[in-house]
């Protein structure tokens, strides 16, 4: 019997050392493996050259692609009379500063907004300028900005002396109704045509209607803005949401940004209250900065959209917004931020509407010395296993059988 077990001994002995054998390569595989993991980790290049989008190499065609996609923004091109571009179409006379035929359009589909735009005593002073998605026309005293993006958004700002501005909407054009406020915007327009409906505002100014013209008398310094939800905008829920923001005076500012993959990065913005501005800004892959300030503290919404590649938002990744280092919280509503309505919050907070871009709406207590940071970070991922590590698992678990019948058979008498 003792040499039985001193043999069952020598044998659990020999059993162990062939598992400890056959784990071996187990535990190798699994160390160089994240090993190798870490050494090919990029490091992270900062780039803060913001290009102009009139560059036409490879990275800003790219992003262009990517905007538009996303429903952000895309490129004007003009001919000397027709400025068009994927979301806004328009005839420009540099004689007449006139615009003719207001259109927004998105494919085949197009939406007549309005006939004509005409601002008092506007004759260019300089041939029009176009950046990217931003078409602009200046004379002594008052500029026109329009964007390339799916509200058809135009500005109108006025220095030095007051301007009246002739709107001559379709004959088909209802509801142009005229709405005053003793604050910021003081007039409002709404205004149907088809199945597409918008918004104009003026800051100081007033609004008057007849018929189916709509004149506005800007002030010095004013300010005029008008967007619309054509029929055929995608997320109309949202851009709806977004639009009643615009009107009413809540949303302080928009701004879009693209990345390039060589750096840098494209951007469409506007600010909705006098005052406003980003006094910095730096955007990359995942992360984005921006500091605001205003001339008088004030809260405010302020929307932030980026494509899906700049900054992720899907499952795999959670995305972490901050206020002066401190993070702030998600509203449980995706448009609750939307409806915050300046001085009824102390806290700010943030929304993530549901649209193919990843847009955020913040609201802000305080406006003035606010720096931004937005980050999308991604989850920790499950560990996996690769083919060579599953193969020298089979292998051990043979040896340990193998092993295990060794020492438990029954010994020969």
């Amino acid at each position: 019997m003792r040499i039985r077990w001193r043999r069952r001994g020598r044998l659990r002995k020999a059993a162990t050392a062939l598992v400890a054998l056959a784990l071996l390569p187990v535990a190798i595989l699994l160390g160089s493996a994240s090993i190798h993991a870490a050494a090919s980790s990029p490091a992270a290049g900062i780039h803060t050259d913001a290009l102009g989008t009139q560059d036409t190499g490879p990275p800003t065609a790219e992003a262009l692609q990517r905007s538009e996609a996303s429903g952000l923004f895309g490129p004007f091109s003009w001919d000397g009379q027709l400025v068009s571009g994927p979301f806004v179409s328009f005839d420009f006379s540099v004689g007449t500063g006139a615009i003719v035929g207001y259109f927004a359009v998105n494919g085949t589909n197009a939406s007549l907004l309005i006939d004509t735009i005409r601002i008092a005593g506007f004759v260019p002073t300089s041939t029009p300028q176009i950046a990217g998605a931003t078409f602009t026309a200046s004379a002594s005293n008052v500029s026109l900005v329009v964007h390339d993006e799916p509200t058809a958004l135009l500005e109108i700002h006025t220095t030095g002396q007051p301007r009246s501005v002739e709107l001559s909407f379709p004959s088909g054009a209802t509801d142009l109704a005229v709405s005053h406020a003793t604050e910021w915007p003081h007039s409002g327009l709404a205004f149907g045509v088809g199945a597409s409906h918008g918004r104009l505002m003026v800051g100081r100014g007033n609004l008057t209607v007849n018929g189916t013209t709509v004149t506005a008398d800007l002030q010095a310094d004013d300010y005029l803005a008008l967007r619309a939800v054509p029929a055929f905008a995608e997320h109309a829920a949202e851009r709806t949401a977004v639009l009643d923001a615009f009107a009413s005076g809540r949303l302080a500012a928009e701004y879009e940004f693209v990345a390039m993959s060589g750096g840098g990065w494209l951007e469409n913005t506007a600010q909705y209250q006098g005052g406003l501005a980003a006094t910095s800004t730096h955007v990359e892959y995942g992360q984005a900065k921006i500091d605001l300030g205003v001339a008088e503290p004030r809260g405010g919404v302020v929307i932030l959209a980026f494509d899906p590649e700049t900054m992720p938002a899907d499952a795999q990744h959670r995305l972490v917004v901050t206020q002066n280092g401190s993070e702030v919280q998600q509203a449980t509503s995706p448009v609750e931020s939307l409806y915050t309505l300046p001085g009824t919050s102390a806290h700010p907070s943030f929304s993530l509407l549901a649209m193919n871009a990843t847009v955020l709406v913040i609201y802000l207590p305080e406006l003035s010395a606010s720096p931004l940071q937005i980050e999308s970070l991604a989850l920790p991922a499950s560990p996996g296993l690769d083919e060579p590590t599953e193969l020298a698992m089979v292998a051990a678990v043979f040896v340990v059988s193998l092993a295990a019948a060794v020492m438990l058979r029954r010994p020969q008498e």
